[in-house]
């Protein structure tokens, strides 16, 4: 069987001649990250007065009439500030049919479309452009596992996994530890292409670890989490309890608060009106309120007397 990578170099050779008459590229380049692309690039004009190469670059994603210059040579030699130092001419001048560029230790951005241009004025037939498609191949990143969902008996979650980089794409794959207990039968979803898995009717049988690992056909990189079980169900109970008994006593201290301010303020609001319909000072009100309005003395209360009769017998 062949691998995505050997699939590709086969139809890249497929396509090798698709370009314009006048100039013949490989249209489609596949190289590691870290080594060095060959961007192939041949023409058939006699180089003359006022011939011309020049070299392009799109990002992905960017339309070719939007390409920035990488180099141009009209009898001089010219590159652009970015790239001199890691691209080089395979023939230098190019002035005998070969105008190959090669760029050294590629990286992940270098992907895109490059564009080599040949202009000969005395001979326009000979004039013509080659596009070529160069992809950076990447073995997967790191990746990240997660969680999502509460590990609760009865509960479905899903455990997450990706790789910020990787080209091919990675497939992920999810495994568990060699003594982890049988699960029961389609109680776990895969997808190998969004490296999800998930867990369903969760119960005790489902703690333990999961590792979950990326590759492509250039490496592979793992990543794991551990799910521990739950019984939700009497720690919902427990925890609703708690909460009636806290809400249910600050509802008695609330209302008890609020009954003895109540009182105080009726209490009050009777003192002042007592104290208005008896013209009675309320400094004088507040010292009688404290003891008996009745005593032996007639000059606190004149108009109270104590009788000297004694009753007959």
């Amino acid at each position: 069987m062949l691998s995505f990578l050997d699939s590709e170099v086969l139809s890249a050779q497929q396509c090798e001649a698709w370009s314009w008459e006048a100039v013949v590229v490989k249209s489609s380049v596949f190289a590691r990250s870290g080594s060095s692309a060959e961007l192939s690039c041949s023409y058939s004009t006699h180089a003359s007065q006022g011939f011309t190469l020049e070299w392009r670059y799109a990002a992905p994603g960017t339309s070719a009439i939007q390409a920035e210059r990488v180099m141009y040579y009209n009898g001089h030699l010219y590159w652009v500030n970015s790239w001199e130092g890691r691209v080089a001419l395979v023939q230098n001048p190019p002035v005998s049919g070969v105008a190959s560029m090669k760029i050294f230790s590629v990286q992940p951005p270098d992907a895109g479309l490059y564009i080599c241009d040949v202009t000969n004025p005395n001979d326009w037939s000979g004039s013509g452009q080659g596009l070529i498609n160069l992809t950076v191949l990447v073995p997967p990143s790191v990746p990240v596992c997660q969680l999502s969902g509460s590990t609760y008996v009865g509960n479905d979650v899903t455990l997450m996994c990706a790789s910020s980089q990787g080209v091919p794409a990675p497939i992920y794959s999810w495994s568990r530890g060699k003594d982890a207990a049988p699960l029961p039968p389609n109680s776990m979803v895969e997808d190998q292409r969004t490296g999800s898995l998930m867990l369903t009717n969760l119960s005790a049988a489902f703690a333990g670890t999961y590792t979950c690992r990326a590759s492509n056909d250039l490496g592979e990189a793992a990543c794991s989490i551990s799910v521990k079980v739950a019984h939700g169900g009497t720690a919902a109970v427990v925890g609703g309890v708690l909460m009636g008994i806290f809400l249910f006593a600050l509802l008695i201290a609330a209302a008890v608060a609020y009954l003895l301010c109540y009182r105080k303020r009726a209490r009050q609001r009777t003192d002042k009106n007592e104290m208005r319909r008896m013209n009675v000072d309320p400094a004088e009100w507040r010292k009688s309120s404290k003891g008996p309005l009745l005593s032996g003395h007639s000059d606190d209360h004149p108009s109270l007397r104590v009788s000297h009769f004694s009753p007959l017998v």
